[in-house]
């Protein structure tokens, strides 16, 4: 059987039914975890200019934006709520995956909330979404030579969102098929090397437009399109197209219904980029040990990975998501009681005592980093703290807090950073009866799990 179409029917065959427990609340803390950054997003100077711009090409729909009175047509909300979520850098991780909730959350529920689907429906869903862009993303294996020259996570997360789709619009699987054959058709450009040049775009991974684009092709499925039902086969496959080298197609379907990987997916405690938070961990970890103050500091360390060495310093951030990828930076306001655990504040960008503390900083490269970052997908950092007196303290670690096999961020952690991010812009008594409905989809629609999204 051809792969595209073996994928096409086994996505098909997903049912809330067959998920177990730990899969569904895995699920629903995910759904609250994005809902939080949607809203709390939503306030950021990048959603000012989203939202609006979307706001002047949509006529008017069914579907939630987070955080604003406006209802948006799916493919728009599914792009403006992605794009929100995305601002203050704090969604889901998958080490060397970008954030795959973001290319899938927005667009299941604004489909859920399109054709009124139950909370079960959306939870299969979004397993599905996420089965098929990380077992994607996996089976695309670029060499490490490849990889350091074209990557891009919406390019095949994409998939994700689509997935998602035509699991709310139960197609079968002929027309899941089309519909991967559709969405090749609308995925962005493998971007991302180009990324850190400055100005840093906005757009960041794009995550917007892999939702919208992936509603348009189930949505042209839906007006009766074809796609390419043999999208993923072959030397010519989706593969290629995406920039790899490589493709391992057993990748696709292997253990499915048995390995999710959505329980592999990590939470997120600070606002900057995923391969920043294990330093993060470590400079904290000193501060609690030793207890100095930045009074005390004459110097720190940094050794850590060198694609980050080279990627994440250099100029001072001119916006927040410049400052997201940027090591003094984000390290420096954990010194100055500032932590990016509530996202990234474009007014500290100009804060000269921050800009002190970060001149303080060096980075190097860590022995043994790459091979451990590229090879087992770890985050390895060490931070050494050189103090006035001349002593120095160094912390070091390879997992960060929220990833798998890392210090531990659960339910408890996940819903109290829900409330701190949504309760400034809907309220508190509205984050607390979202975040219950959110934790109760199982026994509501989407539509009334939503009902206290409005604005203050």
């Amino acid at each position: 059987m051809p792969l595209t179409q073996d994928v096409a029917e086994t996505v098909a065959k997903l049912s809330y039914e067959r998920l177990s427990k730990q899969v569904r609340e895995k699920v629903k803390l995910l759904i609250l975890d994005h809902v939080g950054c949607m809203i709390a997003g939503s306030k950021t100077g990048g959603a000012g200019q989203m939202s609006p711009y979307l706001a002047r090409i949509d006529s008017g729909g069914p579907c939630t934006v987070f955080g604003a009175s406006w209802r948006f047509h799916p493919a728009n909300a599914a792009h403006a709520n992605a794009h929100s979520a995305s601002m203050l850098s704090l969604d889901d991780s998958y080490v060397l995956f970008g954030h795959p909730g973001a290319s899938i959350i927005p667009a299941a529920l604004a489909v859920a909330e399109e054709v009124d689907s139950f909370g079960t429906a959306l939870i299969a869903a979004v397993v599905g979404g996420y089965e098929m862009s990380l077992r994607l993303g996996t089976a695309l294996r670029p060499s490490e030579e490849r990889d350091r020259q074209v990557k891009g996570y919406a390019t095949w997360q994409i998939f994700g969102a689509c997935t998602a789709a035509s699991l709310l619009h139960q197609f079968s699987a002929e027309q899941i098929a089309d519909a991967y054959g559709l969405t090749s058709m609308h995925a962005p450009l493998p971007f991302l090397r180009k990324f850190h040049s400055r100005p840093m775009s906005l757009l960041k991974n794009n995550y917007g437009w892999a939702n919208k684009a992936a509603i348009t092709a189930v949505d042209l499925v839906r007006a009766g399109f074809h796609g390419n039902r043999t999208i993923f086969d072959g030397d010519d496959g989706f593969w290629a197209m995406a920039g790899s080298d490589r493709f391992e197609p057993r990748d696709m379907l292997d253990r499915w219904g048995e390995r999710y990987f959505i329980l592999e997916t990590g939470f997120k405690p600070f606002g900057v980029c995923r391969w920043i938070h294990t330093a993060i961990d470590c400079l904290r970890a000193l501060l609690t040990r030793h207890h100095f103050g930045r009074a005390d500091i004459k110097e720190i360390h940094v050794e850590t990975v060198s694609e980050f060495v080279r990627d994440f310093s250099g100029p001072w951030p001119q916006s927040t998501v410049e400052a997201a990828f940027h090591i003094p930076y984000a390290l420096a306001l954990e010194l100055h009681d500032k932590s990016s655990a509530a996202g990234l504040r474009e007014d500290e960008l100009s804060d000269e005592d921050l800009k002190q503390t970060a001149a303080r900083f060096s980075l190097s490269t860590l022995a043994g980093a790459d091979e451990k970052f590229y090879a087992e997908r770890l985050l390895p950092a060490r931070v050494s703290v050189t103090l006035q007196n001349g002593q120095t303290v160094s912390a070091e670690a390879d997992i960060p807090t929220g990833a798998p096999g890392g210090p531990p961020f659960g339910r408890l952690e996940v819903e109290a950073k829900f409330l701190r991010l949504t309760s400034p812009v809907i309220g508190e008594a509205n984050a607390v009866r979202l975040r219950k409905a959110l934790l109760e989809l199982e026994a509501l629609s989407v539509r009334d799990a939503l009902k206290s999204c409005a604005m203050r």
